[in-house]
């Protein structure tokens, strides 16, 4: 009995299987529409089937897996009005975080800021058309930098923070099927261009357009993954 117990302790947790299965629906391993089988996830965390239930109830729940009595799991497709949605928001937030940062009478703090993280950014992009992590991770922040210095609260993040994975999922699979890095890269150096000489409506019309990826998505189906998308 005692050697069960200590079993069930060293189990990994659903918390665990939860966030693992997050990563890699966002990055695709697993794809949308596929199926995702509760044995072979119990084998692969070598853990109970009442664990990785749990866990896929949670997914369920942050809308990343639909689950069919009798049928089985599958990962959510991606509902671009949903991703839309989300972005209405978060272009909501950089537009006012544009406007305050040119109504600052001194910005050279965040010029140089900027400057250095577009240095980064160029490095992280060197030799790849495909942006990685850490190119992702300076994409944000190159952003959270601004809202710092316009003194946006960080609050306001963190009312589209859980649902964003949504739109992480939709980038990761977009990028892997155009190439727009260095496009990316590009919008970011002429909106520090436009905050330098405060041209409140070019730099409004740039963070539309770098923003709004879902505009992107007719060309993106041409390349036949319509099966990844809700109807």
């Amino acid at each position: 009995m005692e050697k069960k117990n200590l079993g069930q302790r060293n189990m990994i947790s659903s918390k665990k299987i939860y966030l693992d299965m997050c990563d890699k629906i966002e990055h695709l391993v697993y794809e949308p529409g596929q199926e995702i089988s509760e044995k072979e996830l119990c084998e692969q965390y070598g853990s109970s089937r009442h664990m990785v239930r749990t866990a896929l109830a949670k997914l369920r729940d942050r809308k990343l897996v639909e689950i069919y009595p009798h049928r089985g799991t599958f990962v959510s497709l991606i509902d671009l009005d949903y991703i839309e949605s989300i972005m209405f928001i978060r272009e909501a937030v950089e537009q006012e975080t544009v406007r305050r940062l040119i109504e600052m009478k001194d910005i050279r703090p965040l010029y140089h800021a900027l400057q250095a993280n577009l240095r980064q950014q160029g490095e992280a992009l060197l030799g790849t058309i495909t942006p990685t992590d850490e190119y992702f991770a300076l994409d944000a922040q190159f952003h959270d930098l601004m809202r710092e210095f316009a003194g946006v609260s960080s609050g306001i993040m963190d009312i589209i923070s859980d649902p964003y994975i949504h739109f992480r999922r939709w980038r990761n699979l977009e990028l892997r099927h155009t190439v727009r890095s260095l496009e990316l890269l590009s919008q970011h150096r002429e909106i520090v261009d436009c905050i330098a000489s405060k041209d409140l409506e070019k730099a409004h019309k740039l963070v539309h357009n770098h923003i709004n990826s879902i505009s992107y998505y007719d060309s993106f189906m041409a390349k036949d993954k319509e099966q990844y998308f809700t109807h």
